[in-house]
């Protein structure tokens, strides 16, 4: 393909339909290639969905549909002492063998969404048709059930969909260093102290220290124990404690493991290990795979910690556009740029794309 020489004329096509300019672009690296989403305005406003209230009785595990919505009941403001007493006179006393049948006013999407997580655990298939057969009393009719089921089903799909999208990107604009496991100590913490006080110490080291990170939580298939892994970068300098080799016993293998432990990490939360890691085995290897692994199998949403971004903006020559990705599809208005392409901000040449030119470009997520 010729390449074009940029021009005044924004617009201006050329005989492989390139534009001579595409202003204010959102780029983002996918590991292999910088790819630009030109600038759009959606003039149309996205319409709000109000979810209908319904009245929903529990009694034995299972739901029912109230024909009646009842009224919520009071909050215990708008009771007085005196109402409460009288009440508490009247009603006779509770019998600890009839199961008590409890009424929510709640949304069709509030109860999926609890049955989801519920049934987690299964395979798609048996999910969905758990949640078919405890959201069955709740449809007038079998067409409106599965067509409720299948489109949130897919919603919930596509929002996993998109928060490894989001994860991925923001880890190939990063050259993390490390790939950090930290696991809890029933001798230092109680599960809710180990997840606040590891946050707030990777928060101040960011703050501080300028380092990045971002990971997910799981647990172990065999104990149960809490773990929290991370991909870590820490600039030169600005690293605390030391870091100390140490020998211990692998469960799983049976064998011995010499692992890399960081000595602050170990006096505050106990045990943590630290392996060294390139770009190319973050891409390729496995470590972000594993991490966006336990964001479906565990619904875990990721932790970042701040100044890591999607996309950062600039202006694009059509002389360094390679492809047009609506070639492909005509929907798609994305554009492959060359990997030593020029970057621009409001018409300003910034420099060759490098880490130190993104730096001084706008992000956005």
């Amino acid at each position: 393909m010729k390449r074009q020489q940029p021009g005044d004329s924004v617009g201006e096509l050329d005989e492989d339909g390139i534009a001579v300019w595409y202003p204010n672009c959102k780029v983002r690296f996918d590991g292999n290639n910088y790819i630009a989403t030109p600038h759009t305005t959606n003039r149309t406003r996205r319409r709000k969905h109000i979810e209908q209230i319904i009245a929903v009785s529990i009694e034995d595990g299972k739901l029912a549909l109230e024909k009646e919505p009842q009224k919520p009941p009071a909050t215990p403001e708008q009771i007085t002492v005196e109402e409460a007493i009288k009440a508490h006179e009247k009603s006779p006393p509770e019998s600890t063998d009839e199961p008590k049948k409890v009424i929510r006013h709640t949304t069709r999407k509030q109860i999926f969404n609890e049955l989801y997580e519920k049934y987690l655990y299964l395979k798609p298939r048996e999910r969905k048709q758990a949640i078919l057969n405890d959201m069955r009393p709740l449809f007038a009719n079998e067409d409106a059930l599965k067509v409720f089921v299948d489109d949130n089903c897919l919603r919930r799909w596509r929002n996993l969909v998109v928060r490894r999208q989001r994860f991925a990107r923001k880890a190939y604009n990063q050259h993390f260093r490390y790939f950090a496991t930290f696991t809890y100590s029933d001798e230092k913490h109680t599960e809710e102290s180990f997840k606040k006080r590891l946050l707030q110490t990777l928060r101040r080291l960011a703050t501080r220290h300028k380092w990045l990170y971002m990971g997910v939580w799981e647990r172990g298939k065999e104990t149960g124990r809490l773990h929290f892994h991370a991909l870590v970068y820490i600039p030169d300098g600005e690293a605390v404690g030391s870091f100390e080799e140490e020998t211990d016993y692998n469960k799983k293998t049976g064998k011995r493991k010499t692992i890399t432990q960081n000595t602050f990490f170990a006096e505050k939360f106990g045990r943590n290990e630290f392996d060294d890691i390139s770009f190319s085995d973050m891409v390729y290897g496995k470590a972000l795979a594993y991490l966006m692994k336990y964001m479906e199998k565990n619904n875990e949403k990721a932790v970042y910690s701040r100044g890591l971004y999607e996309f950062f903006r600039s202006d694009i020559q059509g002389a360094d556009v390679l492809a047009k990705m609506e070639n492909i599809d005509e929907t798609d208005n994305r554009l492959v740029l060359a990997r030593d392409f020029t970057c621009w901000d409001e018409g300003v040449k910034v420099g060759e794309v490098s880490r130190e030119t993104i730096a001084m470009l706008p992000k956005s997520s």
